[in-house]
């Protein structure tokens, strides 16, 4: 679970605009498997995490700003795909 206000205070989010938009990435764009897709993104920069520090930089137990970084890229890139979906349908109707 996300302890969104842990997450703020972590890492000095204190813009309202922000937040909203860091809870949109981490509640409505984030995938189910996205431990494994951080670990990916990651892995291709050469740094080396488990799933569990994956878990615990979301949650907010620990912090990792780089875990953290990519853990946004990844909900962004989803969103991504979201909007563009979205879009693909609106233009199909």
């Amino acid at each position: 679970m996300t302890n969104l206000n842990k997450l703020y205070a972590l890492y000095g989010i204190d813009i309202h605009k922000e937040q909203e938009t860091l809870k949109d990435l981490l509640v409505n764009h984030l995938p189910k498997e996205y431990t494994s897709k951080v670990m990916d993104k990651l892995n291709t920069n050469e740094i080396i995490v488990d799933s569990q520090t994956v878990r615990n930089t979301k949650a907010g137990i620990s912090k990792n700003i780089l875990v953290f970084n990519a853990i946004i890229e990844v909900a962004k890139e989803y969103k991504t795909m979201s909007n563009r979906l979205k879009k693909n349908l609106k233009s199909d109707t």
